[in-house]
């Protein structure tokens, strides 16, 4: 999950390291830290809000909500393409409800309570304690229309709700991809995306064929009512599947990155003036360019991001060997440190830039902090959160001497 998911590292079809994207998943991550926190200071709409609503934040929230769920579906596609050419399905099918589905399940019962428990707390839904709350309100599978969600709910580990039923729709196709048959198609597709810009211009009239398809093009989250999401997002899913079989598609996005950069930056350009224009200053329809500017924007950051990434992180370290264990964990704790944090600290009565710097900087600490002392130590724990059962070493005998006669 954010691809690694445990610990799985990202390799292409000859055994190289993709280290590129690890350091991107990586970086998406701390990323969405931000992202979450910034939810909090704007009027979108979240779990806890502070009443800060800043222009600031939304212009760069309007560029990074477009691409940021698209390129972690793409990188989980990649790792999921390495896992399924190192075990059977059957065993991958298997590893990914160890894996997926069991902190799915943890993290609905125990750890996205408390985000519950906040929101309905600042909204005036419920009175009492956190134990109260869990035990004779959470479980009650209702929906109070105040809040975002009903209870209980999974909140932001709908990523991994829907990469696990990807994961499970998509066997088929792995298996075809493994094949002689399937190996032959990708090395024809391969041939023919790498040359020019084509790695540009084929997953953008994808990505615009799915939007013209599909009505509606909200995406909620909701799991059963969100087929643009759907579509999107299995799409992303499928490319990084297949690309990591294409060792030469990551050398097009690297030759391509300077023609992405370009077309990201007027493309986000478009939008920003979009948001910032009155109505009444615009000779068109705003919602049809923003939609289709959108597209524009999606695509060229996920290139861009990728080449540039494949040009100058295609290394490792310690920092990143340490991250790729820990990154899942992170995912799985941060939101509900955020909201739990936030719930406090917004009433300090300090500037809205400080409350931002504070619950970012004490979300990284707690969660550092929670995984480093707890979790990454005690193996219950380990697998609740996605990581692998470790063997833990045997004490030391300490034998007694002999004394000298």
């Amino acid at each position: 999950m954010l691809s690694q998911l445990a610990g799985t590292q990202i390799t292409n079809n000859l055994g190289e390291r993709k280290y590129f994207l690890d350091w991107v998943r990586i970086l998406a991550f701390a990323f969405l830290i931000l992202y979450h926190t910034a939810l909090m200071f704007v009027d979108w709409g979240f779990h806890i809000e502070s009443g800060h609503n800043s222009t600031f934040l939304k212009s760069i929230m309007i560029l990074s909500s477009k691409w940021r769920l698209d390129i972690l579906f793409i990188v989980s596609g990649v790792a999921i393409s390495y896992m399924i050419t190192k075990m059977p399905l059957k065993s991958f099918a298997w590893q990914r409800i160890v894996k997926l589905y069991l902190p799915l399940i943890f993290a609905i019962a125990v750890v996205v309570a408390p985000q519950s428990y906040y929101e309905a707390i600042q909204k005036g839904i419920f009175e009492g304690g956190f134990w109260k709350f869990w035990t004779s309100y959470y479980f009650t599978f209702s929906w109070d229309e105040r809040m975002l969600a009903p209870f209980p709910t999974y909140n932001h580990m709908w990523y991994v709700l829907y990469l696990f039923h990807y994961t499970m729709v998509l066997l088929p196709l792995f298996s075809f991809i493994n094949s002689d048959k399937g190996k032959l198609i990708l090395a024809k597709i391969e041939c023919w995306i790498t040359k020019g810009s084509r790695i540009i211009w084929l997953p953008l009239a994808i990505y615009l064929a799915i939007f013209l398809a599909i009505d509606n093009h909200d995406v909620n989250h909701t799991f059963y009512n969100d087929w643009y999401g759907h579509a999107i997002f299995i799409f992303a899913v499928i490319m990084g599947v297949a690309f990591a079989r294409m060792p030469k598609v990551w050398q097009s996005f690297e030759k391509n990155r300077y023609f992405s950069l370009t077309l990201g930056l007027i493309s986000y350009a478009v939008l920003l003036a979009i948001f910032l224009s009155p109505d009444e200053m615009l000779p068109m329809d705003r919602t049809v360019v923003w939609d289709y500017t959108s597209l524009l924007v999606k695509w060229s950051w996920i290139a861009l991001i990728i080449g540039f990434a494949r040009k100058h992180l295609n290394y490792t370290n310690s920092t990143l060997k340490y991250c790729n264990v820990m990154v899942y964990p992170f995912f799985i704790l941060h939101q509900t440190v955020i909201i739990v944090l936030g719930y406090y600290v917004i009433d300090w009565s300090m500037s809205g830039t400080l409350e931002f710097l504070v619950i970012v900087t004490g979300t990284f600490v707690i969660c550092s902090l929670l995984y480093e002392l707890l979790i990454k130590r005690v193996n219950t724990l380990r697998v609740l959160f996605g990581l692998t059962w470790i063997k833990m070493a045997p004490p030391i005998k300490v034998q007694p001497t002999a004394k000298q006669s």
